[in-house]
């Protein structure tokens, strides 16, 4: 649908380009606007339960178990922010040693649906969409499903519209306790979103906070790690081994889709060589190439940007890797704050290396039209 109203968008802006900026920057406002009321609607509860596919999950028709209480539900990380064709993911923990879920869909005026889904826990753990990351950092971590925890991947097909509703969750361990019930209500974003965040942006600087310490690298200038290391002879070498960015562009298009296009360069040494003559032995330059394109979606009241992947190419030194999914299987690259002023563009990722809920580091992307 949103695609549907850019599209009427630019045919209104060809139109109207002879009547000047304040009848443009009117229509685009309007379509914006169309497409939040859109995101608003009701979606029936038997819409959704017939529309999704979850992973170890059978339907079930009629009412869940009724619970005991016996053990804790907790939802406080559930999303509340699904796409289309993708769908969302519900983190759960507990108590307990779970090992379901009963889920059961909800409309907004609290019709539930007629069926309900009995989710195994072990065929759920912590997806790449459940994932907090950045794209452009090359820090990354792996997480996996402690038996007190687990991550329901909910995929749409392509009925679901942009709209809202709930859902209610309860866990049960293998000795027939069930958890009290809990309810979330997501809303289905539209790929795209303000005509703000729509050009060609392209990365200026990158600042980097970590252990109360900031960092900032312009464009161009190399970002490096420096450490010691005792040579052969027993005297002290310092290593200094230098990252560079060349250029960055993320394009975030009308139509909802970005591309991504970073080039940077890594510095290597040949440490064995290095310690022998007590001074750095550089050996070439690995250049590293990342292509990316997919959807994207702009949550306004949140200042909010995510980024999903379809596909991506990576070239380093003289070799492409290449990967593109199918809906539902893209990797969420990208979701965090955002900062939008006139042609300035600032991404804000807050890391969590651990999963432990505490921030790691605090990293900025500058961007300029």
């Amino acid at each position: 649908m949103k695609i549907i109203f850019r599209s009427a968008a630019l045919a209104a802006l060809i139109i109207t380009t002879s009547c000047g900026k304040d009848t443009v920057e009117a229509i685009v406002d309007e379509i914006d606007e169309q497409t939040e009321q859109l995101e608003q609607t009701p979606l029936a509860a038997n819409t959704v339960a017939d529309n999704v596919v979850i992973a170890g999950a059978t339907k079930e028709e009629g009412e869940p178990p009724a619970p005991n209480g016996a053990i804790s539900i907790d939802v406080s990380k559930a999303e509340k922010t699904a796409f289309l064709n993708e769908g969302f993911d519900v983190p759960v923990s507990s108590d307990g040693d779970i090992v379901g879920a009963y889920l059961q869909f909800k409309a907004n005026d609290g019709t539930v649906s007629d069926s309900y889904y009995d989710i195994e826990v072990s065929a759920n753990t912590f997806s790449k969409k459940a994932l907090r990351k950045t794209i452009f950092n090359k820090k990354a971590f792996n997480q996996t499903a402690k038996v007190d925890e687990a991550n329901f991947d909910v995929d749409f097909n392509t009925q679901i519209e942009p709209g809202t509703f709930c859902y209610v969750i309860c866990v049960y361990d293998g000795e027939g306790n069930i958890s009290n019930p809990s309810e979330v209500c997501v809303t289905v974003e539209s790929w795209g979103g303000s005509n703000a965040v729509v050009g060609k942006w392209a990365l200026v600087k990158e600042e980097s906070i970590e252990d109360g310490e900031t960092s900032v690298y312009q464009l161009g200038e190399p970002d490096c790690d420096e450490w010691t290391a005792t040579c052969n002879n027993q005297e002290e070498i310092d290593f200094s081994i230098c990252y560079t960015q060349e250029y960055g562009i993320l394009e975030l298009k009308s139509d909802g889709s970005f591309g991504i296009d970073f080039k940077g360069s890594d510095e290597n040494y040949d440490y064995d060589a290095s310690i022998a003559d007590c001074e750095t032995v550089y050996t070439a330059s690995t250049v590293y190439r990342y292509q990316s394109t997919g959807n994207w979606a702009y949550v306004a009241d949140e200042d909010r940007l995510t980024l999903v992947e379809y596909g991506y190419t990576v070239e380093e030194d003289g070799e492409t890797e290449s990967e593109t999914v199918a809906n539902g299987e893209a990797e969420l690259i990208y979701d965090g704050k955002v900062e939008i002023n006139g042609s300035s563009f600032i991404l804000i990722e807050v890391a969590d290396y651990d999963g432990d809920g505490a921030s790691d580091g605090t990293y900025k992307y500058y961007f300029e039209k």
